[in-house]
């Protein structure tokens, strides 16, 4: 990858809005070199290889047979959910396994274990917090997430196999400025955790991708 190429997604890694404008044919290539030349992407003597460069970026225009996942996603929504962040131990990982037999899956109770290189993280419900705090008391939290709220997208089967899927959604989460504190994926299902003030915003951006692949297809030809 060239420098001009590197700085290019750069430019879109912090601008994701410039994508979005792009498909729409809100910009034209030319117009968005003049621009990327003056954040420094290139110089004028290379506005010819900052248009080139333009030109061969894919700007994310999915194939039908990725929308057509996203048209019996099931969505479902749970609040109140904790995550904590503990420093990687041996003995901690021992203690975990006394998490099971407090937690019932068939009435709907959380408990998600992840572990890291360095971290191990828990995801269990608010309410549980005192019930199992016994377990883990002696081990300190290193960051502690709550009022999060768990939205999780369960899609068809041939969906882990299909790739551009994640870039889908992460691409319209950042365009609305949501943070997500947390992904997890357990193909087909995607599970992502947003704090309280972004949940219904989140949650209306994932319910509505299908109408917002359709209006970005729908929008014409590109500007040259």
């Amino acid at each position: 990858m060239s420098q001009i190429e590197q700085r290019f997604q750069s430019v879109l890694s912090r601008e994701p809005e410039i994508e979005k404008c792009v498909r729409k044919g809100l910009v034209n290539r030319r117009a968005l070199a003049r621009y990327l030349v003056g954040q420094g992407v290139g110089t004028r003597d290379q506005f010819d290889a900052v248009v080139a460069t333009i030109r061969r970026h894919d700007f994310g225009e999915e194939t039908r047979e990725v929308r057509s996942l996203f048209d019996d996603v099931r969505v479902s929504l749970k609040d109140r959910i904790l995550i904590l962040d503990f420093e990687k131990e041996k003995e901690l990982l021992r203690r975990l396994e006394r998490l099971i037999p407090h937690i019932d899956y068939d009435r709907g109770d959380t408990l998600k274990v992840v572990v890291g290189t360095s971290s191990i993280k828990l995801f269990i419900d608010e309410a549980k917090e005192k019930e199992l705090g016994s377990i883990f008391d002696r081990f300190a939290v290193r960051d502690r997430v709550d009022h999060v709220s768990e939205i999780s997208m369960l899609f068809r089967e041939e969906a882990a196999r299909t790739g551009g899927i994640l870039s889908i959604i992460t691409r319209e989460i950042a365009l609305h400025d949501i943070v997500v504190s947390e992904f997890l994926t357990s193909s087909p299902e995607l599970l992502m955790y947003v704090k309280d003030q972004y949940v219904a915003k989140a949650y209306e951006v994932v319910r509505h991708l299908p109408e917002i692949w359709d209006r970005r297809a729908g929008r014409g030809e590109r500007s040259r």
